[in-house]
């Protein structure tokens, strides 16, 4: 006679995931800054084996607020940050009562609605990775703080050069001369988008 599969509980059965994955490489590159592991690259990584091994992933948002972050995109739109918290449920699904919860934070920055779905997809990745304690080679102690808050002077000086852009590349490149050797070294990373919005108004 064959033996009779002996059921498994939530933790064997992550094991078993544990042992199928043991690497995720970065695939992606962030504003140019350093590479990363994606929220699809890890999903491709390790569903398979979760809907193999009988494992359900559910996130719940425990608590979100939006905050302005006082800075702004060279076209003047507000960048936001949407801070969650969330409960991640790892369960069973032949026996739903076996699971266990575990609770992550997460924020994101975007100038528009997506905010939200970055910081869950974040949460759901981050979780995972560290559940299934999986390895990318990635160290997020070595990262760049982010971009500095724009001061009242900076934030004038790039309304007045938004301004300027929409007169031409002529006039934008007379404001960007005037506006000081310390402002221009502030909004530099916003000069290529304002020569995008120049040149485009004289196309016009």
């Amino acid at each position: 006679m064959s033996e009779v599969a002996q059921p498994r509980n939530i933790y064997q059965r992550i094991n078993a995931v544990m042992q199928a994955v043991e690497y995720v490489k970065k695939d992606t590159r962030v504003d140019g800054k350093y590479n990363a592991v994606t929220h699809d690259q890890v999903t491709a990584l390790t569903r398979r084996h979760f809907v193999e091994h009988g494992i359900l992933v559910l996130p719940t948002l425990t608590s979100g607020v939006v905050v302005d972050t006082g800075r702004k995109t060279s076209s003047g739109n507000p960048i936001i940050r949407y801070e969650g918290e969330y409960d991640v449920t790892f369960q069973n699904v032949d026996e739903p009562a076996d699971n266990f919860v575990r609770h992550v934070s997460a924020h994101a920055e975007d100038q528009g609605d997506k905010a939200p779905g970055k910081a869950l997809s974040y949460a759901v990745k981050s979780l995972v990775l560290k559940v299934l304690q999986l390895e990318t080679g990635d160290t997020d102690e070595s990262r760049v703080a982010p971009e500095p808050t724009l001061t009242d002077a900076q934030q004038k000086a790039l309304e007045s050069l938004q301004t300027a852009a929409m007169e031409g590349t002529v006039a934008l490149e007379e404001k960007w001369g005037a506006i000081g050797k310390e402002n221009r070294f502030a909004l530099a990373r916003y000069l290529d988008d304002l020569k995008i919005a120049a040149q485009g108004k004289k196309a016009a």
